[in-house]
């Protein structure tokens, strides 16, 4: 499942490489910067207010830390330095740390922020929930440019009601659709929904980590604790 042709490599765009076009003059660089923006502005704004207890000193954080964005701070991002999360950890840590110490504030917030080399469990938890919602809305556009596809659908339907039966997913699909659906014709969609799913899971990690072999794919997903997710659909899809 994770393994990808030479071709299809190079035509991989990453977190870097977008950095890279945000920041150099040219017709690319608000497209690129609006990608950023876009792509981690949430996850970004999450992890800060979940830190820095302080709505408003969480705000004047955040505001710097778009600040540094917008204007170039971020442009050295270094693929050859390995995953993109421990990269943009980093740069929010020590954001925090020096806010709070230009603050002359006593105490920083609680947490592991003082060593970026041990885990941080609030921003794994941000980060795998961000790159679960850019999986779905990479699946929700394929179905849409997709004529006929329905994996979203039925996998959404599927998620949202996990012991249901086949029988009765089915026919709630044929309501929305207006056509028929057998259960097994059900059963063969979600197979595939489940193994684009995985698919488009290790496209979206291959962008935000260097190197990006079928091994440092695998210890990602692992690391983000979707090792059940993966196993599961790895071996429905081999089955």
């Amino acid at each position: 499942m994770i393994a990808m042709s030479d071709e299809r490599l190079t035509d991989i765009d990453t977190i870097w490489t977008t950095i890279s076009s945000a920041h150099t003059p040219g017709p690319k660089s608000q497209a690129a910067m609006e990608e950023l923006v876009g792509r981690y502005h949430d996850a970004v704004t999450r992890y800060i207010h979940l830190k820095v207890r302080d709505k408003h000193l969480a705000d004047e954080v955040l505001q710097e830390f778009w600040t540094k964005l917008l204007t170039g701070k971020l442009a050295g991002a270094d693929k050859s330095k390995g995953r993109f999360r421990d990269y943009l950890r980093t740069v929010l840590h020590r954001l925090i740390i020096d806010h709070f110490r230009s603050r002359k504030l006593q105490q920083l917030p609680p947490g592991d922020l003082l060593d970026p080399s041990r885990p941080d469990d609030d921003f794994d938890h941000v980060w795998r929930e961000s790159v679960i919602k850019r999986v779905w809305s990479r699946l929700e556009t394929y179905e849409v440019n997709t004529p006929k596809n329905r994996y979203a659908t039925v996998l959404h339907l599927r998620v949202g009601n996990p012991d249901a039966p086949i029988e009765d997913l089915a026919g709630q699909l044929a309501k929305q659709s207006g056509a028929k659906i057998s259960p097994e014709a059900f059963r063969k969609t979600l197979q595939r929904a489940r193994s684009k799913f995985l698919e488009l899971l290790i496209q979206e990690l291959r962008e935000t980590i260097h190197p990006a072999g079928p091994d440092d794919i695998e210890a990602e997903i692992y690391d983000l604790g979707l090792g059940t997710l993966y196993r599961r659909y790895s071996e429905e899809n081999a089955g």
